[in-house]
């Protein structure tokens, strides 16, 4: 887990798709919720807008320092059991 402010490349996806309440370090929970049949509907720096896929969002560029290979990612050996279980059927990236 980080120790910033801000989600990690290396913080696990949450446990269930449920808005997260009062859970503060697993930043994740605010952007990973199944609204869109495995994806969420994104606003980009260039003002595009398109779903991302659930998964997908470990693999964006949230900041300059952001590893977008990270443990969570495809590159980054994560294998499709490692999900939680609500989104191991998601496409993979």
């Amino acid at each position: 887990m980080c120790l910033n402010a801000w989600h990690c490349a290396s913080d696990p996806p949450p446990n269930n798709d449920a808005i997260p309440l009062g859970d503060w370090y697993n930043h994740w929970g605010d952007f990973c919720i199944n609204r869109h049949d495995g994806g969420v509907n994104s606003v980009f720096l260039d003002s595009s807008v398109r779903n991302a896929g659930l998964k997908e969002i470990w693999t964006l560029k949230w900041r300059l320092d952001f590893e977008t290979a990270g443990p969570w990612t495809k590159a980054g050996g994560v294998r499709p059991e490692d999900w939680p279980e609500w989104m191991r059927r998601f496409k993979d990236y």
